[in-house]
């Protein structure tokens, strides 16, 4: 499979989890469990398993922290349906879902592959 082929492919997901986003926002915890399956199950279906989880835990951490900044300290964003410091709880998971996603796809645009050991 060609790299623009492989870059749609492992785009996809992003597509998907727009559209859960689009269409179950108003419930946070549907949306966390639903982005908690998605992301334990690109994890494990992956062939970097350990460095992928880290790399998701190390996104949502960063979200979390971007987050946070936005609503509570320079106030600039806000939610319609917060969970915790004025922030969804899924919003953070869909942060570290992004980051694995952004690995994925860099590591097809530099080298062909989505796994950093072909």
């Amino acid at each position: 499979m060609n790299k623009f082929c492989l870059v749609i492919f492992h785009s996809l997901p992003l597509f998907f989890g727009i559209l859960l986003s689009y269409l179950f926002w108003r419930s946070n915890l549907l949306l966390l469990v639903i982005y908690s399956v998605f992301v334990l199950g690109l994890i494990y279906f992956g062939k970097d398993r350990k460095t992928e989880f880290l790399i998701f835990i190390y996104g949502s951490i960063v979200g979390f922290i971007i987050e946070t900044i936005g609503t509570q300290i320079s106030g600039y964003q806000s939610f319609t349906q917060p969970d915790v410091l004025g922030i969804p709880y899924w919003l953070v998971v869909s942060w570290g879902f992004g980051f694995l996603l952004m690995k994925r796809i860099s590591l097809i645009i530099a080298t062909g592959s989505p796994w950093a050991n072909k």
